[in-house]
């Protein structure tokens, strides 16, 4: 397993109706229950009613300082630069990925 945050929200898929996470730190939990995640497994998940819906928690996320996963095809920060592509803007954000298991890199887009 890749080495993790010790405190992050990491968004893993908002390409479906279904916003899916990895939430590290109690603090963060908690937040996220209160907008409407549930814990399954290792993941915290949110069904979104509509694609309005899932940009108004995609915000939450980003003011929550989310780190969106970085990758190819319809991993989350190919889905942010589709909205960007859509002229649908949420401002700064910020991508994680790894260069290797234990070394993980966060950037600012």
């Amino acid at each position: 397993m890749n080495k993790m945050p010790n405190e992050a929200i990491i968004v893993i898929d908002i390409a479906g109706n279904l916003i899916k996470t990895r939430v590290f730190g109690q603090h963060f939990i908690k937040k996220m229950q209160v907008i409407g995640f549930s814990l399954i497994d290792e993941f915290m998940v949110r069904p979104v009613s509509d694609d309005l819906d899932k940009q108004r928690i995609i915000k939450i996320l980003i003011s929550d300082g989310a780190l969106f996963l970085y990758g190819n095809g319809w991993y989350p920060s190919e889905v942010m630069e589709y909205y960007k592509d859509q002229g649908i803007s949420f401002g700064k954000y910020k991508v994680i990925y790894w260069s290797d298991k234990d070394t993980y890199h966060i950037e600012e887009r």
